[in-house]
């Protein structure tokens, strides 16, 4: 029991100013966001994941209109995590801020850890893991209501088991990419990083057989193959509808090179302090390949590569980049450690130059928490203001039997308690073969007998033509950036 207590007691001492930064740069976020509209989530499929943990809760079941089974939610792990904030009224916005900052606290302690173990920092201070924490799309991800938080811990936890040789830390590292596919489908890309240095320990003599590896295998296959088994019996697919989906909606965005695409989503890590950065990740790629330095090399190759997934698949940056933003954390791992050796060497010749560079990176990762903080804000009014709004008039005035047909279904489906027809493809699979066909979609809809069609005027311009408007939002942000109001149309 003394030496449980200890160990607790050294780790409050080691990273409670992690537990602190990360509690005040959520405040931050918050308090932005209180300042300038309200409280709440700045996207709409995070009321699609409550909508869910909701529904699996007061029906039993994966659905997102009651009592119709879909797989619509791409994180089930993270569904479930989110069902404790309805067993009361109006907690399920604290109670994801705070699993959020869980998994945002401790995804910085194992960075810290992390690099601690690769450059052997002594320091009080856990530099590193403030780093991480005031990272701004990070930060953003913490406050979003997504499971972005969660998927980072699980990679940055799956590269710390890596680091570590000890058989136990293996086995974990082997579970951690058997379940992440119920986190997200794209964690199943840690099977890279997993095999290549498994492989390069058992030619080195460090890992006991190939028997043991073979074994690491069939427990990873066990997983994916549970997880094509459960979206199968959902939506008769091994992938999640929102798999198929989001490609067929921007299938457009493949004329483009995929050398524009790849450099577009590129810029998404370098956004902010990772442009500080960059010198340090392309110097420790020189030292790692010339070192033949297998660890570091498998992060290299799961960062390019999960860029490059997205550029082959999903080539979007909107968002902040948010599908990208789980593979900053590697970035930054790598680029810190490249940047730490490359401020040695100017504080060997140039002292004054290291100091001025260390300056420069923590003004400007202040510099964009706090534009990061804004933007926030300005995401949250416009979700609230437009989705938000909208659903809560749908409830209030359209008819409880009538059908709705929209695109962003997650707060009309949390808040209206009507049965959503989905543009998007996401619970609707039939629509992801003629997405962005508003002739087939119009046949459709019909043919579904939808009552009234909720959408954003700009996106379907035939769908919306000569349909009388049952109501249109007030929200004054949408138009402020560009944008148009959402709008009730008659459909029949």
């Amino acid at each position: 029991m003394q030496l449980m207590n200890n160990k607790k007691n050294t780790f409050l001492q080691k990273y409670w100013l992690l537990f602190v930064v990360g509690f005040f740069v959520q405040l931050l976020f918050i308090m932005f966001a209180m300042l300038y509209y309200e409280i709440g989530f700045p996207l709409d499929d995070s009321w699609i994941h409550q909508t869910y943990a909701r529904n699996l809760l007061h029906y039993r079941g994966w659905f997102f209109n009651p009592l119709e089974k879909s797989a619509g939610s791409t994180s089930p792990f993270w569904t479930i995590l989110l069902i404790p904030g309805h067993f009361w009224k109006d907690f399920y916005i604290p109670w994801t801020f705070s699993i959020s900052y869980i998994f945002f606290v401790l995804s910085a302690i194992y960075f810290e850890k992390l690099i601690r173990l690769e450059t052997s920092i002594s320091q009080k201070i856990p530099l590193a893991g403030i780093l991480f924490l005031c990272e701004w799309h990070i930060a953003w991800s913490s406050v979003s209501g997504m499971e972005t938080m969660l998927f980072v811990f699980f990679i940055v936890i799956f590269f710390y088991a890596m680091r570590k040789e000890e058989k136990l830390w293996q086995w974990i590292a082997c579970i951690l990419i058997g379940v992440v596919v119920f986190v997200r489908p794209d964690g199943i890309t840690l099977l890279g990083p997993f095999l290549l240095i498994s492989f390069v320990r058992l030619l080195k003599n460090k890992t006991k057989s190939f028997k043991d590896i073979a074994l690491k295998i069939l427990l990873i296959t066990f997983f994916f193959l549970l997880y094509g088994y459960f979206n199968l019996r959902l939506a008769g697919e091994i992938f999640p509808n929102t798999f198929f989906a989001k490609q067929a909606e921007y299938s457009i965005l493949y004329s483009t090179p995929i050398i524009s695409r790849f450099m577009n989503l590129s810029m998404v890590p370098i956004t902010g302090v990772g442009v500080l950065l960059l010198p340090g990740f392309i110097y420790l790629l020189y030292q790692s390949v010339k070192s033949r330095d297998w660890f570091k090399i498998s992060g290299f190759l799961w960062f390019i590569g999960y860029i490059g997934l997205y550029a082959f698949r999903l080539p979007v940056t909107y968002q902040h980049g948010r599908y990208i933003i789980p593979a900053i954390p590697i970035y930054l791992w790598l680029s810190w450690i490249g940047t730490l050796q490359i401020l040695q060497i100017i504080k060997n010749k140039k002292p004054v130059y290291e100091f001025g560079y260390r300056a420069t990176i923590i003004a400007i990762i202040l510099i964009f928490l706090f534009l990061g903080s804004k933007a926030f804000s300005l995401d949250v009014a416009i979700i609230q203001t437009e989705m938000v709004d909208t659903a809560k008039w749908i409830d209030k005035n359209i008819e409880k039997d009538a059908i709705i047909a929209a695109h962003d279904i997650g707060a009309i489906g949390f808040f209206s308690n009507h049965k959503i027809v989905d543009l998007a493809g996401l619970i609707s699979t039939d629509v992801v073969d003629f997405i962005t066909d508003e002739q087939r979609l119009s046949t459709y809809l019909t043919q579904e007998h939808v009552d009234y069609l909720a959408v954003f005027p700009d996106w379907y311009k035939d769908l919306t033509n000569n349909k009388d408007i049952v109501y249109k939002s007030n929200g004054i942000f949408s138009p402020q950036e560009g944008g148009e109001n959402m709008t009730i149309y008659l459909w029949k």
